[in-house]
């Protein structure tokens, strides 16, 4: 529906499709060797290691690269250098606008979207770094549908290629209909965090609490445990840090949830909560984590070399036959404890101090077999996209 807001979003996109139009226009007149990228943001979240991705292949000869941003992340991207506004949900409303934008070689982003421009080559950076699952089965059919239709898929592991690679297969049954390459280039976020958490060093002195979204397997999720742990943890005297799921801030997800859970334990001075698009300080205050089974954990866990405790009940979830054969679910007591009872998880808070160095080569030894490219994922990616 046009009301004035969307007719705001509509100009500048059609101003800033114009713009990009002619400046891509003398910049090929100029040097027709030039390729065009665009880094799409589709979605509020921390993508600090997308943007440096960018900034690290714009010193490629002959690569130009352009940010682009909707009214969900203009606060993250809009003051970048090489920024335009663009919501795709517009584009196919303006006149000869894949005409305007048919000079873009690339574009990348780590959210699956399904409007392009015309002649891209579309490329998924997958946030994901193991095999959980991604969403509800119908929805993850859906998924999977699309991402066939891409060009390339850029992945963390090997685990992860493994999964696309089946779940895709599962659901094209026409591979004439699948055109994507997915390609194991090493986690890019990993290797960004892990930089970040160890440039400056803080009092690890807190417990952090990321959940998964609370709709999603709500039966088997933390969500209907959370005010009983917190409070549990709080009368031990422990610090907790809050780290709600980004979808948990909507009204899509659990933002009921979170505003109750905030507002009844705002005022416990041992009691925090970290609503910013950035993690780096929750990760660099806490001491270990407790998820249930969001991908997270093993996020956490490999950049900052500390423990995970994952507390969940999988008894009803629809995926329960297929959990024996995930690595996910595998090799949760490789990076910390596994627990369903309040009772075990304070066991299992208490033993974690007497026990850091160990689960810390545990932690160390199980990220250096499953992420093949550590601390070589720029440098990979790079070599790759230089060979489109």
């Amino acid at each position: 529906m046009f009301n004035f807001k969307n007719l705001q979003k509509f100009f500048f996109t059609f101003y800033n499709i114009l713009k990009i139009f002619i400046i891509t226009s003398i910049k090929k007149k100029k040097n027709n060797s030039v390729k065009f990228f665009f880094f799409y943001f589709p979605v509020k979240a921390y993508q600090e290691n997308i943007i440096e991705l960018g900034q690290f292949i714009s010193k490629i000869k002959n690569f130009e690269i352009y940010y682009i941003y909707n009214s969900n992340t203009k606060i993250e991207i809009k003051f970048k250098k090489n920024s335009f506004y663009l919501d795709f949900n517009y584009i196919r409303f303006i006149p000869f606008g894949n005409f305007f934008l048919n000079k873009i070689n690339f574009l990348i982003s780590s959210y699956v979207i399904y409007t392009f421009p015309p002649k891209t080559k579309n490329v998924y950076i997958c946030h994901d770094i193991y095999d959980a699952p991604m969403a509800k089965k119908y929805i993850e059919k859906k998924i999977f549908i699309e991402l066939a239709k891409l060009n390339y898929i850029f992945v963390s592991s090997d685990i992860v290629k493994d999964y696309f690679d089946k779940g895709i297969s599962k659901n094209i049954m026409n591979k004439f209909e699948r055109k994507v390459r997915i390609i194991n280039t090493g986690y890019l976020k990993l290797d960004h965090v892990y930089k970040k958490v160890n440039l400056k060093k803080r009092k690890e002195d807190s417990i952090l609490i990321a959940p998964t979204s609370s709709k999603f397997y709500s039966d088997a999720n933390l969500s209907k445990k959370l005010d009983n742990m917190i409070n549990l943890l709080l009368k031990e005297k422990y610090k907790i840090i809050y780290r709600p799921h980004p979808m948990d801030l909507t009204n899509k997800g659990g933002l009921n949830l979170t505003n109750l859970i905030i507002e009844k334990f705002k005022n416990y001075p041992n009691f925090k909560f970290d609503i910013s698009t950035s993690y780096i300080e929750s990760y660099r205050k806490s001491k270990f984590l407790i998820t249930d089974f969001s991908g997270t954990a093993y996020t956490y866990a490999f950049s900052t070399e500390k423990p995970v405790i994952f507390y969940s009940s999988l008894n009803k979830v629809s995926f329960k036959k297929e959990i024996n054969s995930m690595y996910y679910f595998k090799d949760r007591k490789e990076v910390g404890y596994v627990t369903t009872n309040i009772k075990d998880l304070l066991k299992n808070v208490k033993d974690i101090d007497n026990k850091k160095v160990v689960l810390k080569n545990k932690i160390k030894k199980l990220r250096k077999k499953r992420i093949k490219y550590f601390n070589k994922s720029l440098i990979t990616t790079k070599k790759i996209i230089e060979k489109f």
